[in-house]
């Protein structure tokens, strides 16, 4: 991707279209994509800065929608700082940063240690300042009806000719220290394999349990709770669209971290439209209600059009039973 710098933070640029083609999550839990490969170089256009977060007033939503008024670009500034100023809110001209050709040659399949490699790159390269991350605060974290408070997100995107590999380092407001997690796509087998992890002081540790419920096929679309709370929009749109040209891929689920119970599937016509076994989205279950309230309530799923009152109520009725 060659996509210009634009050192302008969000809150300066004006907005552009309503609903970016990262369609919605385009995405709906990284349900991925039919589209170009890692390696292919993108459309010879910036993409469309991230529509800005607004409820609907569906009335989907467990708890009101917060809408941050205390947390101030200022604070917002000072809290992303501290993960090292030094390692955000560089110039960039790939929004995603180029690996080195995988070592083994016609590699069909990479191995959990090859996994485990690519994200320990990705953090060491972000400590080292040599990533290029986003900085914002994530939508779907924060609006949780459990947390409820700004989830400060760090996002780095690398790729080669057989793996996309992301880099997360991510705390609440009034967390002190940093998280690292990492996700690896396997592009040598079809579908993708995904690998997940928390990157822990013994290195990365597999996870599925704690994030089927919003990443059941893959990385999510880039949707900041508020537009001044991003420092580099042009960057998070143009990773939000490599997000959103992914493959569609599949989970890798450790035996010591299963997928969690799944509830009933989701069959509604407008929704099983695209998310189904043979759709180009991945089904979408009950254990999935929250980042569905969230996606629909602030109008970015479907991508193309706004639900009807009836099939809100439809949904709304679905999402209340109990599992």
């Amino acid at each position: 991707m060659n996509i210009p710098n634009h050192p302008k933070p969000y809150a300066a640029r004006p907005m552009r279209g309503n609903r970016p083609g990262l369609a919605l999550f385009t995405l709906l839990l990284g349900l991925g994509f039919l589209g170009h490969t890692a390696d292919e170089p993108a459309k010879d256009k910036v993409p469309k800065l991230i529509a800005p977060a607004v409820s609907t007033g569906t009335g989907l939503l467990l708890e009101p929608a917060l809408t941050l008024p205390e947390f101030t670009r200022e604070k917002f500034e000072a809290a992303m700082a501290s993960v090292g100023s030094e390692k955000i809110h560089k110039p960039w001209t790939n929004a995603v940063v180029p690996l080195p050709p995988h070592p083994r040659a016609e590699v069909k399949g990479l191995t959990q240690d090859e996994a485990k490699a690519y994200m320990m790159e990705a953090k060491r390269r972000f400590t080292a300042g040599e990533a290029v991350p986003l900085s914002d605060v994530g939508l779907i974290s924060t609006q949780e009806d459990v947390i409820r408070k700004p989830m400060l997100n760090h996002i780095a995107a690398f790729s080669n000719e057989v793996a996309r590999v992301y880099l997360l380092v991510q705390k609440t407001y009034s967390d002190n220290g940093w998280s690292y997690f990492s996700i690896v796509q396997d592009l040598t087998v079809s579908p993708p394999i995904d690998y997940f992890a928390e990157i822990r002081k013994t290195g990365p540790h597999f996870e599925a349990t704690s994030c089927y419920k919003c990443h059941a096929s893959g990385p999510l679309a880039i949707h900041p709770a508020r537009e001044d709370l991003v420092l580099d929009a042009p960057l998070a749109a143009a990773i939000g669209q490599f997000i959103a040209d992914q493959p569609r891929s599949v989970l890798f689920v450790p035996e010591d971290s299963p997928k969690p119970p799944t509830g009933e599937p989701l069959t509604l016509k407008f929704c099983a439209r695209c998310h189904a076994e043979d759709g180009d989205r991945d089904r979408l279950f009950q254990v999935q209600s929250h980042p569905i309230r969230v996606l629909v309530d602030f109008g970015y799923m479907p991508p193309n059009r706004r639900l009807k009152p009836e099939e809100i109520a439809q949904l709304k009725a679905w999402l209340e039973k109990k599992p």
